[in-house]
Order: C-alpha cells, then structure tokens, then sequence
C-alpha cells in the first residue's frame, strides 16, 4: 500500500509534510518570479546609481510659472512622484506656438505673456545604454527622450518633454 493505517507515504513521509514543502516551494518560486520580472526586483534595487544631468523643455510656458523656478529647486514628475534631482540651470526664450496661416501653412508664433523654458536638473539615477531598455531610471520609472511629463518644480508645475539625457562623470 502506498498510505499505511497512520497516513504515512511508503510508511515513512506525511502527506502533510509534502503539502507544506510543496507550498513553500511555490511560494518560493513566486517570489522569485516576481523579483526577476518586476522593475523594482533586483537589478534597481543593487544597481549602482549614477550621477544624471537631464534637460526638460517646454515651447510655451506661462511668464509667472517660468520665473518661479529657480536654481537648487527640486524637480519632480508630478504624475509618477518620481524626483529628478535639483535644478542647475535654467534657460528661458520666446514662446513657441504653432497655428495655420491663410495658406493653410504651419507657422510658428510667439505669444505674449508666454516664454519658453528649458531646465537642467542634476540627480541619481541607472543611467542604461545601449541595452534593450536603455534611459534612465529614477526611483521605479523609466524616463526617455522625447517623454512628455508634468514636470513639478520650485513652486511651478508644466507640461515639457525630456530634451537631453546625460552620465555625468
């Protein structure tokens, strides 16, 4: 017989006892699974974080909102919470909007009480390139070129896209 009149497998192992090996296996399994698939498993949370200098621009931003942001002002992603780092420098030019002429044409325009503005914010982060996922990675979001974000800055929130990704030193 296999189970003997106490419930033992081959007069040896409790089923019991296979129930709870089996159970910690798979509950071992599952973290593992997790951990390797996951963008906050293993890789981001030993890898060693560089130093980034990342570039946002916006064409049109309001004159008061680009005033407000100044250097050593914390920079966020609003929507993900993720922070960037400090502002390090700040450039602001004419606004740009784009609209239809007469012609049907796009022409670009400024617009009055409207500038442009391009941050550059310094931080940590896992700067990858030329891998599959290259970009950098701060805090568990991955941010790329071309992103469009709500960035969060000084006592300013506006719309921009990520212009430039640098590895410092």
């Amino acid at each position: 017989m296999i189970l003997d009149s106490k419930g033992k497998l081959f007069g040896k192992i409790s089923i019991v006892d296979i129930l709870i090996v089996v159970i910690v296996l798979a509950a071992a399994g599952g973290v593992g699974y997790k951990l390797t698939r996951s963008k906050v498993g293993i890789y981001s949370t030993f890898a060693k974080s560089d130093k980034i200098e990342i570039s946002f621009y916006a064409d049109e931003v309001p004159d008061y909102a680009a005033n407000a942001v100044s250097n050593g002002d914390i920079a966020k992603d609003f929507d993900r919470n993720v922070s960037f780092g400090k502002v390090t420098g700040k450039t602001t030019g004419n606004s740009v909007s784009w609209g239809v002429n007469e012609k049907g044409e796009q022409v670009a325009s400024t617009k009055k009480g409207f500038n442009s503005v391009k941050v550059t914010v310094e931080g940590e982060g896992i700067y990858r390139d030329g891998k599959a996922s290259s970009g950098v990675s701060f805090g568990s979001a991955d941010f790329y070129i071309g992103r469009q974000i709500t960035l969060l800055v000084g006592n300013s929130a506006f719309q921009c896209r990520i212009y430039d990704i640098k590895k410092k030193g």
